[in-house]
C-alpha cells in the first residue's frame, strides 16, 4: 500500500513538473514570436517607413497592401477588414520572420544598427532582391563603406524614382553608418546617387531635398533615442 502511494506521488510530481515545463516553454515561444530580439528596433524603423493603414490599399508599386506594409498574397482575404494596430504588428513580425530575416545571408558579427538597416531594406525590396544586391555583396566582403554607395540603387518603383524611397534609403543608410551624412562627407554616397534623374541643385544627392534629408535625419535620431 505504501509503495503504491509513493508511486502515485511520484507520477503526480512528474506530471506536474512536465506541465510546468511545457507551459513555460510555450510562454517562451510566444514571447519569442511576439518580440524577436533581433527585430525589436528594426520593426520600429519599418513601422515609421511603412505607416499604419488599417484597410487594404495599393502601395506605390500597385500591390494590394494592409497594416504595416503587409503585401497581400493569394489566398489571403482582407476584404472589409479593419485591422487593429496589434493585429498589424503581429503581421509585421510574421512578415519579417518569413520574408526579411537577413540572418542566412549576412556574415556574422554585424553591429545591431547595421542589421536593423539591412532588415528594413530587405523588408522593402524583398529577400530575392536583397540576396542578389550589391549592398549585401559589399557587406559580406567587409567593404562597409563600399556598401554605402549601393543603398541608392533601390530608390525606384515601377521604373520611376520615388521621393519616399529616396528618403527611406538615406534613413536606412544613416542607421547603417551610425551617423548622418551630407555631400561634404568624404564617405558619403556619390556616383550612384548622382545617376539621372536624381541630379538637382545639390548634385550627387539628387531628389534628396533638404526637407527629405531632414525627415531622414529625424528617423535616424528617433532610432538612436531607442537605444
Amino acid at each position: 500500500m505504501v509503495k503504491l502511494y509513493k508511486k502515485a506521488i511520484l507520477i503526480l510530481t512528474i506530471t506536474c513538473f512536465s506541465a510546468l515545463v511545457s507551459s513555460t516553454y510555450a510562454a517562451e515561444v510566444v514571447s519569442a514570436v511576439d518580440k524577436p530580439p533581433v527585430f525589436v528596433k528594426a520593426r520600429k524603423i519599418i513601422k515609421r517607413f511603412e505607416g499604419f493603414e488599417p484597410n487594404v490599399y495599393k502601395d506605390c508599386a500597385g500591390h494590394p497592401t494592409i497594416g504595416y506594409g503587409h503585401k497581400i498574397t493569394a489566398g489571403e482575404d482582407f476584404t472589409g477588414r479593419t485591422l487593429s494596430d496589434e493585429e498589424a504588428s503581429e503581421l509585421l513580425v510574421l512578415d519579417i520572420l518569413a520574408k526579411a530575416d537577413i540572418t542566412p545571408y549576412v556574415i556574422p558579427g554585424l553591429e545591431e544598427n547595421q542589421r536593423d538597416a539591412l532588415t528594413s531594406l530587405c523588408y522593402n525590396i524583398g529577400v530575392g532582391n536583397f540576396s542578389k544586391s550589391t549592398v549585401l555583396k559589399k557587406v559580406n566582403e567587409g567593404d562597409l563603406l563600399g556598401a554605402f554607395e549601393y543603398f541608392g540603387h533601390w530608390r525606384r518603383a515601377g521604373g520611376e524614382v520615388v521621393k519616399g524611397l529616396v528618403k527611406r534609403r538615406f534613413a536606412e543608410l544613416f542607421v547603417f553608418a551610425d551617423r548622418t551624412l551630407d555631400p561634404s562627407d568624404s564617405t558619403a554616397p556619390s556616383a550612384q546617387w548622382g545617376m539621372e534623374p536624381m541630379v538637382i541643385t545639390d548634385g550627387n544627392w539628387g531628389l534628396l531635398t533638404p526637407a527629405l534629408r531632414e525627415e531622414a535625419v529625424q528617423i535616424y535620431e528617433g532610432y538612436k533615442r531607442d537605444e
